[in-house]
C-alpha cells in the first residue's frame, strides 16, 4: 500500500499577484544611464542669454502695446476720480453713472417756458398797438411798450394814500384825482381808448401781466418790468379799501371795474399769505358782492375762471 504525495501549499495571494510595471533588471539600466550621461556631459551647453528667453516667457505683442512700461499703482483715492465706464454700442468713454448728477426739476423747465410765452404776447400786444392808426394818432415818440411801461413805472412810483384816508378832505381829494396828478388827462384818455378798442384781448393782456409781475420764476431779460409786491398791495388796497379808488372805479365801465376788483383781491389774498398785509384790508366782506357782479355780466370772457377763483377765496375766508 503506497502513501500518496503530499499536495504542495498554495501560494499566498499576494505572491500570485503580478506588478502593474514588468521587473526590470539592473544589468540593462546601468548601461542605459551610463550612455545618457556621457551625451549630457560631452554635448555643448545652452547660451545663457536664450537659457533666460526660455526661462522667461515673452509678453504678447498685446501685451507691449498695453503696457510698455510698469507704473507704480495710484492710491485709491486718485483710482476712483478716474473710474470710467466704456460704452459696447459707442466704444467710446462715458461719465461714470454711479454718481448720477443732479437734474434740473421738470417743473422748473415748464414754468420757464410759460414765462417765455407770456413775454412772447406781451411784446406781440405792444407791436399790434404800434400799428393801430388810434395810436399813432397820439404820436408818443417812443415804440408803445417802452412808452406805457414808462406809466407803469411812475405810477409805482407814486402810490396813493391808503390808510387814514377819511382824516381830511384834501387826502380824500387827492385820491381822487391821483391817476390825473401823475400821469396826465392825456394819458387816461389813450388808456380809455385801449380798454374800449382792445376789447378782445385786454383779458390776456391783464392776466400776462399779473402772472409776469407775480411769478418769481420769470426773469426780467425776456420782459423789462417790474412791479415790486409792496407797490401793488398799495394799489390793490386803493382800489377796494379808499373813497377815492372806489370812486374812480365806479366812474369806469363795468368789464374794467370788476377786472380790477377780481386782481386786487388776487394781491390782498397773496399779502395775507406772506404776512404783508399791513393795512389790515379784509376781503371777506367784498368777495360776495363781486362774485354776484360777475356771475351778473356778459362782457368777460374768463368769466368762469373768475368765478372759481373767487368761489375758493370765499371758502377760504368764510
Amino acid at each position: 500500500m503506497t502513501i500518496p504525495e503530499r499536495p504542495l501549499a498554495k501560494q499566498p495571494r499576494q505572491t500570485q499577484k503580478r506588478g502593474l510595471f514588468p521587473s526590470i533588471h539592473l544589468n540593462k539600466v546601468v548601461p542605459v544611464m551610463g550612455i545618457i550621461s556621457c551625451c549630457l556631459f560631452f554635448s555643448p551647453s545652452m547660451p545663457l542669454a536664450l537659457a533666460a528667453e526660455v526661462s522667461s516667457p515673452q509678453p504678447s505683442p498685446v501685451q507691449q502695446q498695453a503696457s510698455p512700461s510698469v507704473a507704480q499703482p495710484e492710491p485709491a483715492s486718485e483710482q476712483e476720480e478716474k473710474i470710467q465706464t466704456i460704452s459696447p454700442e459707442k466704444n467710446t468713454l462715458e461719465p461714470d453713472t454711479r454718481y448720477p448728477q443732479e437734474e434740473v426739476p421738470t417743473q422748473l423747465t415748464e414754468k420757464q417756458r410759460q414765462c417765455e410765452e407770456r413775454a412772447q404776447r406781451l411784446h406781440g400786444f405792444f407791436a399790434h398797438l404800434d400799428q393801430r392808426e388810434y395810436i399813432q394818432d397820439f404820436q408818443l415818440g417812443v415804440p408803445s411798450q417802452q412808452y406805457f411801461l414808462n406809466l407803469a413805472t411812475k405810477l409805482l412810483n407814486n402810490p396813493p394814500i391808503v390808510s387814514r384816508e377819511s382824516d381830511d378832505l384834501y387826502t380824500i381829494l387827492k385820491n381822487m384825482a391821483h391817476f390825473f396828478r401823475v400821469i396826465g388827462g392825456k394819458n387816461i384818455v389813450i388808456i380809455k381808448g385801449i380798454l374800449d378798442r382792445e376789447r378782445d384781448t385786454i383779458e390776456d393782456v391783464a392776466s400776462d401781466l399779473f402772472l409776469w409781475t407775480t411769478g418769481e420764476e420769470c426773469s426780467s431779460e425776456a420782459f423789462v418790468f417790474e412791479a415790486p409786491s409792496d407797490r401793488m398791495y398799495e394799489y390793490a388796497g386803493f382800489f377796494l379799501n379808499s373813497m377815492g379808488g372806489r370812486s374812480y372805479l365806479f366812474r369806469r365801465d363795468s368789464r374794467s371795474r370788476l377786472l380790477v376788483n377780481y386782481y386786487a383781491m388776487l394781491l390782498i389774498d397773496r399779502a395775507n399769505r406772506e404776512g404783508a398785509n399791513r393795512h389790515g384790508i379784509d376781503i371777506k366782506p367784498l368777495l360776495p358782492t363781486t362774485i354776484n357782479e360777475i356771475e351778473s355780466s356778459n362782457q368777460l370772457i374768463y368769466k368762469e375762471k373768475y368765478l372759481d377763483d373767487l368761489y375758493e377765496l370765499l371758502e377760504k375766508y368764510l
